[in-house]
């Protein structure tokens, strides 16, 4: 009996912890197209990224940002962002972040943002809502990179977790400053899966009998 309650115990632990899948991503650090424009700056459409707004672009140290990892960050300025999108159940756990860093030169300004977010779609690309860090804003600590994170469980519906990136005037004052990015992540864990609650199940009716005996 002690050995079916021991294994009961540890296959109830192990279908507790779902784990999260390993970065998705496709490009996360800004690696994958070389700037090869005079001056160290080139327009970046993204390998694995779509970009929006059109003011997004790669950049390495001789603009004077060093970059959090390998050689190129990413700079956006004005309304801009990108994403990338990743298939998603109902209930799953999505957690995404990117480096950032506001710049002593062209700090960010009136009422710029920069942020990452996770948006939810559902059928036909339908909008479920969003989640955001949305804390990077004028008079954050300028030339240090800050991890900015956001986690969230998807609603009723979803079908589609989209990692977005993006800075834009969303709080009063106008435009001002250019924030960076770099060394980005983003990860889903499953909800357990039906399987796994029956294990959960077992386990407690385990831990019920040795509270008996």
């Amino acid at each position: 009996m002690r050995l079916l309650q021991t294994s009961a115990a540890a296959l109830v632990a192990a279908a507790c912890v779902a784990p999260a899948s390993a970065n998705l991503l496709t490009n996360p650090g800004f690696e994958d197209q070389d700037i090869v424009a005079p001056g160290g700056e080139e327009f970046f459409a993204g390998s694995g990224w779509t970009a929006f707004g059109g003011n997004t672009f790669l950049q390495d140290s001789s603009f004077g940002v060093v970059p959090n990892g390998g050689d190129q960050s990413l700079k956006m300025f004005g309304f801009s962002g990108m994403f990338q999108d990743f298939a998603i159940n109902p209930g799953d756990t999505a957690n995404g972040g990117i480096h950032m860093l506001n710049p002593g030169f062209d700090p960010l300004a009136n009422g710029q943002v920069a942020a990452v977010n996770i948006e939810w779609k559902g059928a036909g690309g339908a909008d479920l809502g969003f989640i955001s860090n949305g804390t990077f804003i004028a008079g954050a600590p300028t030339d240090t990179w800050t991890l900015q994170t956001v986690t969230g469980v998807a609603p009723a519906g979803a079908e589609i977790a989209r990692l977005t990136i993006i800075t834009g005037d969303f709080l009063p004052g106008g435009p001002g400053g250019a924030p960076y990015y770099d060394d980005a992540f983003f990860e889903i864990t499953p909800v357990p899966e039906p399987a796994s609650l029956g294990l959960l199940a077992l386990g407690g009716l385990a831990a019920a009998r040795r509270r008996r005996a």
